[in-house]
């Protein structure tokens, strides 16, 4: 997979170089993606450009490009080809127009790099008119081979980052970039007995050096003098760096994969034979002091829409070989065809503010498991309150058990057992006398005498 890395050029500029994956390299036929080389008798370099036909994939083309007209590189020249006669057909140290395109028999896969160039939010030239970006590489020789010389004005317009990026605690959120070829690809496949390979035709057959670094420069335009139209720029450099022409950290990779035994996933840093504990221990050995940091976004696909719904950082400061735990929420769990997760994990140098950053992805359909709402089963009162009952069966009498206290074999018998043994006796009454509840009272009467006034006897 890809690796990056990150270096601070300037306050305010960050440039990051993207290295292609040596197992599996993105690359370009010649065929589709031509190539042209222009040659400089100001340095005795070359400079590498793609044609204006493929500038949106490639963006490293002429047009947009600036070349040096001194020999210790302190002026350079505008190679706007939208001028009547474009500059490198008007000096004759530069290779004409109409021999710049290069020819290949047969046609060939060319790897490439990427460079991306970040500005802070807020950037401001602070003076400049411009800044001329380049990747070079040394040929046997010594002599500069210019991969890219891209010139970058106040009045262009840099690419918009939707995802700023946050690094030493400043963001970034403008940036331009652009393809250069693989210089480990170019020099692997470099033979002097084969003119049509790429490395022989930009270094003129002798070959790049046996391990060439890769020079990463910025110089600011602090003059622009026009003359016949052509714009001339007075040149400062801001700052150079090295690097490896490879990805030397090719054994450490990310890694984002679902659990086995739950509903989330586990975010790794891989070493290939190693941990990632040694690895860190062995950067920290040569002065570094790293931290780790898993940043997560999650994109869901709803029809043919794709949404990134949430972003997410986790910081490791130690315990570098566990994994942390991570469960998405999918906003759209009942629309979402899929949705996917990308994992970059940086390690971060402290010390210098020097990065590693590897990424890793995982796609998944099963939106629903990760919804907002999990399915719950009811499982009442947790924890469980048993309540036991001891059932008592119905007693008739039937079972009542009456010892005699004597005797082995009549010491015990059951109510039925006692009832089976009685002798019922009758007895006939000839006569019944009842004189129970029988009560005598005397009560005083009261005599009262009638007499009739009026003739009515009622």
């Amino acid at each position: 997979m890809e690796s990056s890395r990150f270096i601070q050029i300037s306050e305010q500029i960050l440039i990051e170089y993207i290295y292609t994956d040596q197992a599996a390299p993105t690359t370009f036929n010649t065929a589709n993606f031509p190539i042209e080389l222009m040659r400089d008798g100001y340095t005795n370099g070359t400079y590498f450009f793609n044609t204006d036909s493929v500038s949106a994939t490639m963006g490293n083309y002429r047009d947009i490009s600036a070349a040096s007209v001194t020999a210790n590189n302190t002026q350079y020249v505008s190679l706007d080809t939208s001028i009547g006669v474009p500059y490198n057909d008007y000096d004759s140290q530069f290779t004409d127009s109409s021999n710049l395109l290069q020819t290949f028999n047969p046609q060939l896969d060319v790897a490439y790099d990427t460079m991306k160039v970040h500005f802070v939010s807020g950037f401001n030239f602070t003076g400049y008119d411009g800044i001329v970006f380049e990747a070079l590489a040394p040929r046997r020789d010594g002599v500069l081979m210019n991969f890219a010389s891209i010139n970058f004005l106040k009045t262009d317009t840099p690419v918009f980052n939707p995802d700023p990026l946050l690094l030493g605690d400043k963001l970034y959120a403008t940036y331009i970039e652009w393809r250069v070829p693989s210089l480990y690809f170019m020099n692997n496949l470099f033979t002097t007995a084969d003119p049509n390979g790429v490395a022989y035709k930009i270094t003129e057959g002798q070959g790049f050096l046996s391990t060439p670094p890769i020079t990463l420069r910025a110089t600011g335009i602090y003059e622009t003098i026009v003359d016949n139209a052509y714009s001339f720029y007075n040149m400062q450099e801001i700052n150079s760096v090295s690097i490896l022409s490879r990805d030397i950290y090719s054994n450490l990779f990310a890694e984002v994969k679902a659990a086995d035994d739950g509903d989330y996933f586990t975010l790794h840093g891989q070493v290939t034979g190693s941990s990632l504990s040694n690895f860190i221990a062995q950067l920290n050995s040569s002065g570094g002091d790293y931290v780790v940091f898993y940043e997560i976004a999650v994109v869901e696909q709803v029809g043919t829409v794709f949404s990134t719904t949430s972003t997410q950082v986790f910081t490791q400061t130690g315990n570098f070989d566990e994994p942390i735990l991570y469960r998405p929420i999918i906003q759209n769990a009942n629309t979402a065809v899929s949705f996917k997760i990308n994992l970059s994990m940086r390690l971060f140098n402290k010390a210098d503010s020097t990065q590693i950053i590897k990424n890793a992805s995982l796609t998944s359909f099963d939106t629903q498991r990760y919804g907002k709402k999990m399915l719950t089963l009811n499982l009442g009162v947790v924890p469980t309150v048993a309540n036991v009952y001891n059932q008592i069966n119905n007693d008739t009498g039937k079972q009542i058990v009456v010892g005699t206290g004597t005797g082995v074999a009549n010491s015990a018998n059951t109510s039925e057992q006692i009832a089976e043994k009685l002798v019922v006796k009758t007895n006939f009454v000839t006569s019944f006398r009842d004189r129970l509840n029988i009560k005598a009272a005397i009560a005083p009467a009261k005599i009262q005498t009638i007499t009739e006034e009026d003739g009515n006897t009622d």
